[in-house]
């Protein structure tokens, strides 16, 4: 019994020095930036991110998606932009509100490596609460490169959606590459998608406010 106290209590105490570590680390690395390469003055190209307090998303007007990638997302005629999303598949599927998470799901996503999904919402105007990035076409392409790169395809090239499980007429969700954890999350993704096209942007972070406090806000 001894022995059993002992080791849960090893235990125990990596847990809690885990979690103080990765929060620490979260936050000092959320505030060391990267270099800016954004685009200035004409010609350039506005996207935005939207966070909804915890997970971000990337936001694009519908003229600047992919025509093949567009056709098949298949917006509605009133969609003015499309957000672009990356994340655990079960807490997507399983968790459509704050209310609903499970404690099962939150432990799996972030501690064990699991399946991912991409998530894709129309909007039909831009918000105060979003912020931007002045981006170059060249920057433009790389973003879609890597948007791409995410979204598991057929052997003919089209994504794969994942039937009746968007959580409004709105959104839709595909099935993706790679497996998320504490490490690799909702908001690494933009992350790292910011630092592929040279926007500013922390060096690592898992949270939204590592990637929105470099950017503009809209207002």
């Amino acid at each position: 019994m001894k022995t059993a106290f002992s080791y849960f209590g090893r235990l125990l105490l990596f847990v809690i020095a885990f979690l103080v570590l990765y929060v620490g680390l979260s936050f000092l690395l959320s505030y060391i930036p990267t270099s800016d390469k954004s685009a200035k003055g004409n010609g350039s190209r506005t996207i935005y991110l939207f966070s909804n307090g915890v997970h971000l998303d990337i936001v694009v007007p519908v003229g600047m998606v992919p025509t093949d990638l567009r056709q098949q997302l298949r917006p509605a005629s009133s969609t003015e932009l499309l957000a672009f999303g990356w994340g655990d598949k079960g807490f997507y599927l399983d968790t459509p509100t704050w209310a609903e998470l499970r404690a099962s799901v939150a432990v799996k996503a972030m501690f064990l490596p699991s399946p991912t999904a991409m998530h894709v919402t129309e909007h039909q105007q831009v918000h105060s609460t979003w912020s931007k990035a002045e981006i170059s076409q060249e920057q433009l392409d790389q973003l879609f490169t890597y948007i791409l790169s995410s979204f598991k395809t057929t052997a003919s090239g089209e994504i794969i959606e994942i039937k009746d499980a968007g959580y409004t007429p709105q959104d839709r969700f595909y099935e993706a590459h790679g497996n998320y954890s504490c490490f690799k999350t909702c908001n690494t993704w933009v992350n790292k998608a910011m630092k592929v096209i040279g926007v500013k942007t922390a060096i690592w972070t898992p949270m939204d406010k590592g990637v929105l406090r470099y950017l503009e806000e809209v207002r």
